[in-house]
């Protein structure tokens, strides 16, 4: 009876231990330019940053104008968690559509699109990133992690029930 105890709470422990590297996932977090923005002025880069670094092998970062034209599809550099490449100087105002993918190291694939409007003009505006939701991951982890206490707990007071 014991045993059983004791291997329900190491199973709970083990998954508790697990469970956050099964559910972490590298999210977009930000762009620049920003989704949605309008820009005035040509960025060294464009840049997706994310919740954890993607690996390079099997992400790309494609841009395109409104016309459907592709204007460059490019393996992106990594900087810290961010997959970034160069402006190109074949980008002509207007909407600029950036489509993109990025693999986490666990092999997730996350894919995904935005636009901005680039406008040749002395305007003052400047582009803010935009934060999207980072807690996802996170929450599920915690949640597994409570899930597998609870287990652990359990299994524990199973055995000390059954001893008495």
């Amino acid at each position: 009876m014991f045993r059983n105890g004791v291997k329900i709470g190491l199973t709970g422990l083990i998954l508790a231990i697990s469970s956050p590297s099964v559910f972490a996932h590298s999210e977009l977090i930000s762009t620049y330019p920003a989704a949605m923005s309008v820009i005035s002025e040509k960025p060294a880069d464009i840049i997706l940053a994310f919740s954890e670094a993607p690996i390079l092998a099997g992400s790309f970062i494609q841009i395109e104008q409104p016309s459907g034209k592709v204007l460059g599809k490019s393996k992106p550099n990594l900087s810290g968690t961010s997959l970034v490449t160069p402006w190109l100087n074949s980008i002509q105002p207007g909407e600029v559509l950036v489509r993109w993918r990025a693999v986490a190291d666990d092999g997730h694939v996350s894919i995904g699109s935005f636009n901005f409007i680039y406008k040749q003009t002395p305007a003052s505006i400047s582009p803010t990133p935009i934060a999207a939701n980072t807690n996802s991951s996170r929450d599920v982890a915690i949640w597994a992690a409570g899930i597998s206490l609870i287990i652990l707990l359990i299994g524990i007071g199973a055995t000390t029930r059954r001893r008495k």
